[in-house]
C-alpha cells in the first residue's frame, strides 16, 4: 500500500511540474511573439511604413494623447487617424531602442509597459495593450505614451 501511495504521489508531483513547464513555455512564447510585434511597431513608425500596420494594429486601434492637440485636452486618435498622421509626416520617423519594463499576459490579451528610448536618453513611456485576433496573432488594440525627458 504505501509503494502504491508514494507512486500515486510521484506521479502526481511529476505532472503537477510539468503543466507548469508546459505552462512557462507557452507564455514564454507568448511574451516573444509579443515584444516581437512591439518592435515592429516601433520600427514601422520609424519607417512611416503604413503598410506594415496592417498585421500589427487591430481594426480598433486607438491612440489615448494626453495634452493633446493643445495643453488642455486629451485625444482618442482611431486607427485612421493615427496612420493619417503618420503619413503627413506629423508622427513618427524616430528611431527608438526598446526597453521592456512589464509584460502581463492573460490568455488573449495582454498589456505591455515599455520604454521607446531615444538616443539622447529621453523618450517615451508607452502603455501598450495587445489581443490576439481571429487567426491567433497578437495585434496592438490600444496606445498611450508619456513623453520623457533626457
Amino acid at each position: 500500500m504505501r509503494k502504491l501511495s508514494f507512486t500515486l504521489l510521484a506521479m502526481l508531483c511529476f505532472s503537477v511540474f510539468s503543466c507548469k513547464s508546459q505552462s512557462n513555455m507557452k507564455n514564454s512564447l507568448m511574451e516573444t511573439e509579443i515584444k516581437n510585434v512591439v518592435k515592429a511597431f516601433a520600427k514601422a513608425g520609424e519607417e512611416r511604413n503604413v503598410a506594415a500596420y496592417d498585421a500589427i494594429l487591430h481594426q480598433n486601434f486607438r491612440v489615448i494623447a494626453n495634452q493633446y492637440p493643445t495643453p488642455d485636452k486629451t485625444s482618442i486618435i482611431p486607427l485612421e487617424g493615427y496612420v493619417g498622421l503618420i503619413e503627413k509626416g506629423v508622427i513618427g520617423g524616430t528611431k527608438f531602442d526598446i526597453l521592456f519594463k512589464q509584460i502581463n499576459i492573460a490568455d488573449h490579451s495582454a498589456t505591455v509597459l515599455a520604454h521607446f528610448k531615444t538616443a539622447e536618453g529621453g523618450g517615451q513611456l508607452v502603455t501598450l495593450l495587445l489581443v490576439k485576433n481571429q487567426d491567433g496573432k497578437w495585434q496592438l488594440i490600444a496606445d498611450m505614451a508619456t513623453q520623457i525627458k533626457e
